[in-house]
């Protein structure tokens, strides 16, 4: 059986098809597990629609929090020998689910991870990756985990051996970090796995518009998500053999993103840039992958005001690329 954790939150326009296609999967064992949080909408309304029309739904509900305690309370609901987690504003092809365990069972892998595409309104862009299945390195499965900058759903086009969360040491959501939670357990994922499989047929839809940038003037809480990138990168540097720089590159990414905003409407000598400010040196300059990051990093180090023209200028097209 597979157990599917979906965290649900205000999503009622696009729950019905997302949960449609977990519904309509040519894999019948399933165990859907809808978290629904706090939701103000008919989110609700619909999961139980769902739960009282189809066996294998079960909703629970609670009171308005962060995606990381809805995937642990889905995590400590699953009963399957697999699991994997999705997006509510996303769907699935109807083999997927088939297709994963199939492959799973040949063999016999600790996580398995698909292709997917990046849905938009006008556009069905296909990520790129390997043609062929084939076994993968902890290093090349990371390095594929992170090499696409829009995307940011590292959990959806997998699936993992429930046994690799709850064997120890075991793996849970830090529920104090709202942002690039679901990447630091791939990464812990990845590292404590056996056997990863990349499978090239591309069966998820991540609906790029939907999963709309979380500005940190909306939302300070992204800013948890360096402390995400550190314990990552903190993990990995123990194996010599996984390069980190794309995580590196992440982690400087964010910073230089907060730093713009803040300074453009706080007083520079807050505590909050100063501590960005200082995140700057966390890293070397030759530690990045991207040559065009790194340019902007030293910019920045020197002069903030020019960093962020820089940054403006030239370095947030190549992000919009």
């Amino acid at each position: 059986m597979i157990s599917i954790v979906v965290p649900i939150r205000n999503v009622e326009k696009s729950l019905t098809k997302c949960l449609q296609s977990i519904k309509g999967q040519t894999y019948h064992q399933l165990q859907v597990i809808l978290v629904d949080i706090g939701s103000i909408d008919k989110s609700g309304e619909i999961c139980e629609k769902f739960a009282k029309n189809d066996s294998r739904f079960t909703v629970i509900h609670i009171p308005n929090s962060n995606l990381s305690v809805a995937k642990n309370i889905g995590l400590s609901h699953a009963q399957g020998e697999h699991i994997c987690f999705i997006n509510a504003v996303d769907w699935i092809d109807s083999e997927m689910l088939e297709r994963l365990i199939t492959t799973d069972k040949l063999y016999n892998a600790d996580m398995v991870t698909c292709r997917y595409y990046e849905d938009t309104i006008s556009e069905l862009y296909l990520v790129p990756g390997p043609d062929e299945t084939k076994m993968v390195s902890k290093n090349e499965a990371i390095q594929l985990c992170l090499a696409q900058t829009r995307t940011h759903g590292f959990l959806c086009n997998k699936l993992f051996k429930l046994d690799l969360f709850n064997s120890y040491p075991t793996i849970r959501f830090d529920e104090k970090i709202g942002y690039y939670e679901d990447l630091l357990v791939v990464i812990q994922c990845f590292f404590k796995s056996q056997t990863i499989i990349y499978s090239p047929p591309p069966h998820y839809h991540y609906y790029l518009s939907r999963h709309l940038p979380i500005s940190v003037l909306q939302n300070k809480a992204k800013l948890t998500g360096l402390t995400a990138l550190e314990q990552a990168i903190d993990l990995l540097v123990q194996d010599p053999t996984i390069d980190t720089r794309i995580l590196k590159d992440y982690y400087i990414r964010l910073t230089l993103s907060s730093l713009f905003l803040l300074v453009s409407l706080e007083n520079v000598t807050s505590p909050l840039i100063i501590e960005l400010k200082q995140n700057l040196y966390r890293y070397g300059l030759y530690e990045h992958k991207d040559k065009d990051l790194r340019k902007c990093h030293l910019i920045t180090r020197r002069n903030v005001g020019l960093g962020k023209i820089y940054w403006d200028m030239f370095y947030k097209k190549k992000l919009a690329e």
